[in-house]
């Protein structure tokens, strides 16, 4: 062994021993970051560790493909959490320790507690798609919960501003950062509800892991799920994903396109008001093309073309009814007469005369005869003139010799009112013993008096 000590080695034997040997040895080290090289076209990033307070450095690296998947931005002055290796650089004789895995010192276990509490809500519920509350289409006042001082606020409302005014906004202004962060945004939450939001936005802009941390917090978690209206997020870019985005009615990337969730594009709502008007015309015109051929069929129905076709049948069997009543008192009196002269030749006949007794009864029938024949007569013939009166009342005839007069347009449609007329129209007016051709030369609509519309027209 002495013998062996004593043998020196070439420098390039000695490195390479030295390789085997630390290259043996895994360590996981936290350290301070002082120096960082991060180029394109580098095969590894290169950062230097150092301690505080013992005055050391370490050289580090990292293949570029193992920092890539590691996903972790840092910069100098973090503190790391990082497991690797010795190497030793055998040509420069310069020894390096070669990262395989890092992280922002304390951020794996905060990380790892953050996936614990996801999956234990998401067992709880909380997170299931049925249990998310759909959005109102039409929301009429938006709760915002946020910094008052971030560039969040001045976005969303921007976004709010062009794409639904109408909306009434009801800001929160709570702090979104710090220990206490979390009960300041249900405070928020439910300020906003109480207030009347119809749906929540909980947004904040981009920050670090640490910004992010109180939109992690389970207190806050369990208050979104337990809202009773729905709550949209966006917290942080794209990347960042907190327990609140979980447990949210729905997830945004960022505050903009959160409210660009909930609130509808002006312009789509008067493209679907536009569009519902004309369906709502297109109806209101056929109903009215419908009303107006339903009214012209009821005009042309006899009773209002030819009003005589309303008694016509009564004053039919009216005349049958006379005709009937002139003939049967005629014919009653006629077989009377006929049977009294047969009577009488029979007597002749037989050689018989007239005795006196005989004689009286055939007076006495002659004179009763005379005596009831008119009043069976006179009931019937009364009733004729009454029925001769009504029909003589309902004619139009009737109407016209007593001074009045009919109007018709050239169609020979009645006019019944000025405005069946106009100005420079020809018109036919009937009168008892003729037709008067005239022409229109204006209508005066008079004041109704008395209850009654009165209107003239002067004609030449």
């Amino acid at each position: 062994m002495a013998a062996e000590a004593s043998k020196p080695l070439s420098v390039g034997a000695a490195l390479q021993l030295a390789k085997r040997q630390l290259e043996g040895i895994a360590v996981r080290i936290v350290g301070e970051v002082s120096e960082l090289s991060n180029k394109p076209g580098y095969a590894a990033v290169y950062f230097t560790l150092k301690d505080g307070k013992e005055n050391a450095s370490l050289p580090c690296l990292m293949w570029m493909n193992r920092f890539k998947q590691a996903g972790v931005a840092f910069k100098v002055g973090d503190v790391l959490d990082v497991t690797g290796r010795f190497s030793l650089y055998a040509a420069k004789g310069r020894m390096n320790f070669e990262v395989a895995s890092l992280a922002l010192a304390g951020e794996g276990d905060i990380r790892l507690r953050i996936a614990n509490l996801a999956k234990k809500l998401e067992a709880e519920g909380l997170m299931r798609a049925e249990a998310k509350r759909a959005l109102p289409r039409l929301p009429e006042r938006i709760g915002l919960v946020t910094s008052p001082r971030g560039a969040a606020v001045y976005d969303v409302l921007r976004t709010l501003r062009r794409r639904y005014p109408c909306a009434e906004v009801l800001v929160a202004g709570v702090p979104v950062e710090g220990k206490d962060a979390p009960l300041h945004l249900m405070a928020g939450l439910d300020e906003v509800c109480a207030a009347g939001a119809e749906v929540v936005l909980l947004v904040r802009g981009g920050g670090s892991f640490e910004d992010l941390m109180p939109f992690n917090d389970e207190a806050l978690a369990r208050h979104i799920a337990a809202m009773t209206v729905p709550v949209v997020t966006g917290i942080g870019h794209e990347p960042d994903t907190s327990i609140a985005d979980m447990v949210a009615d729905v997830r945004a990337s960022t505050p903009t396109a959160a409210a660009e969730a909930v609130a509808p594009d002006i312009r789509d709502i008067q493209q679907a008001l536009h569009g519902t008007g004309r369906r709502m015309g297109f109806a209101e015109s056929a109903l009215i093309s419908q009303c107006a051929n339903q009214l012209m069929q009821v005009r042309t129905t006899p009773l209002f073309t030819d009003p005589l076709s309303l008694m016509r049948d009564e004053a039919q069997m009216l005349d049958d009814l006379a005709r009937r009543l002139e003939s049967a008192i005629p014919d009653s009196l006629k077989e009377s007469q006929q049977g009294l002269s047969r009577a009488r030749m029979a007597l002749v006949a037989k050689g018989q005369t007239l005795i006196a007794g005989p004689a009286m009864d055939v007076l006495r029938a002659r004179t009763t005869l005379r005596s009831v024949g008119p009043s069976l007569i006179r009931p019937k013939r009364e009733r004729a003139s009454v029925m001769a009166a009504a029909l003589e009342g309902l004619s139009p005839l009737g109407v016209l010799a007593r001074g009045y007069a009919a109007a018709f347009t050239e169609e020979g449609r009645v006019i019944s009112s000025i405005h069946a007329v106009s100005a420079g129209e020809r018109m036919d007016v009937h009168v008892s013993d003729g037709t008067i051709a005239c022409v229109v030369s204006h209508v005066t609509e008079d004041e109704p008096q008395g209850g009654e519309e009165r209107a003239e027209w002067q004609i030449r």
